[in-house]
């Protein structure tokens, strides 16, 4: 039976945004699943993470990240099996999201290996040496003491630690040769370009190319990582980027729209108020 563990009930005071544990699991752990992120980091020893029913080998030296309501437990540890585990709410946390996306590293690690889990295995998963596992253990000890000590201000500089590891991982991600660059990373690399380069124009064959793969096989992927096709990506990237500038007041509505990469502003009308439910003009005078 699967143990549900909300965000609500697990994380100790109203408002908490990070909690950090490191346990010794000799014995495994039983099935759970939550609703927010976690970030694991396996210290020593070997193990099976069972996660939505299928086994996967880990061992000392792995991260990777649990995007929260997936069922997973640990069973058939072999040694002196240790991890630490950062789980934080995304959504109490002030973080420059947008800039973060633009990282090729944090794409393949917190968003793409994730969803493509199931079909490439562990595969693609975050491998640090013995001088990096160390010092990203001192980055989680250096987080993990201001959460529990709770200084004056523990809640900026807890964010502060937490942000300075997501970046940490998500350069360690990136630290291949050009000729050793696993699959994934090169695919993220062309959705980090789109996330930079939402104002321009692109074209299937282009992202093809930054992503190292046939047009047809970075379709596939595309369609089957977001769900949708890296057109409809592109004109989402563009209005969430245009709400931001709407609620600004810094534009007028032709202004926003070649800002963000339309060149008619009637589309880009069309498109906002088709992806928002809601005009530029009525988005723009919202209290």
């Amino acid at each position: 039976m699967t143990h549900r563990i909300s965000a609500k009930s697990h994380f100790p005071r109203e408002g908490d945004f990070c909690q950090v544990t490191i346990n010794n699991l000799i014995s495994g752990f039983p099935l759970h699943s939550h609703d927010y992120i976690e970030i694991v980091v396996i210290l020593s020893g070997r193990a099976e993470h069972l996660i939505n029913g299928k086994a996967y080998s880990v061992s000392s030296g792995d991260v990777y990240v649990m995007q929260g309501n997936q069922e997973h437990a640990f069973q058939n540890a072999i040694g002196d099996f240790s991890l630490c585990n950062v789980m934080y709410r995304p959504e109490l946390v002030s973080f420059p999201f947008e800039r973060l996306k633009t990282l090729p590293g944090y794409q393949a690690l917190f968003v793409l290996e994730p969803a493509r889990r199931s079909d490439s295995g562990f595969h693609s998963l975050l491998r640090l040496d013995g001088i990096r596992l160390k010092e990203a253990l001192e980055k989680v000890q250096r987080l993990r003491l201001e959460m529990e000590i709770r200084s004056p201000g523990y809640d900026c500089t807890g964010q502060a630690y937490l942000l300075d590891l997501i970046v940490f991982l998500s350069r360690a991600y990136t630290s291949f040769s050009e000729d050793s660059k696993p699959g994934l990373l090169r695919f993220s690399e062309a959705i980090a370009w789109m996330e930079q380069n939402y104002m321009k124009h692109s074209t299937l064959p282009e992202l093809a190319r930054r992503a190292a793969m046939s047009e047809r096989h970075f379709l596939r992927m595309f369609r089957k990582t977001f769900k949708t096709s890296p057109l409809e990506h592109m004109i989402h990237l563009r209005i969430r980027h245009a709400e931001k500038i709407l609620q600004s007041g810094s534009h007028n509505i032709t202004e926003t729209a070649y800002a963000c990469g339309f060149s008619d502003s009637n589309y880009f009308s069309r498109q906002f108020k088709r992806i928002t439910g809601m005009s530029p003009r009525s988005y723009r005078h919202l209290p």
